[in-house]
């Protein structure tokens, strides 16, 4: 079977979470010292859809929707969901994440303040967004407000 990383690259996926007042939710992740979306690596036999249910159900416990619906196919055919974005990313210390992104709308949620891996969750408004810009990066600032206005 073939592996899942390749050389320098790990392959993961990533969600943005929007509930119904219009707020995202956001990680902090200790190793980059800044907010990113929920998410991890797809392991071997994951499609990225599954690997962004799993992560999200292991990280925060909640139900989602995606925001796009899966392309309907034939019943032989595997139904992908398109994701919002692919994008490259180098991460230190960890080589090229080829990141699957996906956008979506929490439906069920509680209030939580860890992760699994005891990082800090938050949810965002727009403004909040805004005013603490500069403890985003560029990339993760334009994908949440997207994301919330992507989900009105």
């Amino acid at each position: 079977m073939a592996e899942i990383n390749w050389g320098n690259k790990c392959w993961v996926t990533t969600i943005y979470l929007v509930r119904e007042d219009k707020k995202v939710l956001l990680t902090f992740n200790k190793n980059l010292s800044t907010w990113i979306p929920v998410g991890g690596h797809i392991e071997i036999g994951e499609t990225p859809e599954e690997a962004i249910l799993r992560e999200v159900l292991e990280e925060t416990g909640f139900d989602f929707d995606f925001l796009n619906e899966p392309e309907q196919f034939d019943e032989n055919r595997v139904k992908i969901i398109k994701p919002h974005r692919i994008q490259i990313e180098k991460v230190p210390h960890h080589n090229h994440h080829m990141n699957f992104v996906f956008i979506g709308k929490c439906k069920k949620w509680h209030e939580r303040e860890e992760n699994d891996e005891n990082e800090k969750l938050r949810w965002f408004s727009e403004q909040e967004l805004l005013e603490e810009k500069n403890q985003f990066l560029e990339s993760v600032l334009d994908l949440a407000l997207k994301a919330i206005k992507l989900n009105n």
